[in-house]
């Protein structure tokens, strides 16, 4: 699973680079997907942090759940 997460991670950071790259590309060939590619750079990396940030505090109340449920089960 560690693997999985770095393969990931690397991944995702290689897909920046690439949009950053991609935007400058674009700058200053005066493309007219500049704008797109812009939005693209800011919006995405912003998307998956609040994605993560739900996912971690959804398993947080699952691990508060579970561990009240034992508690009653043990009295």
């Amino acid at each position: 699973m560690k693997t999985c997460k770095r393969i990931l991670a690397l991944a995702a950071v290689l897909l920046l680079l690439l949009l950053v790259f991609f935007t400058l590309y674009c700058a200053i060939t005066g493309s007219p997907y500049f704008m797109a590619s812009l939005v693209s750079m800011l919006v995405l990396p912003v998307l998956l942090y609040a994605y993560l940030f739900i996912y971690r505090l959804s398993k947080e109340r699952e691990t508060e759940k579970e561990k009240q449920k034992k508690e009653k089960d043990g009295l």
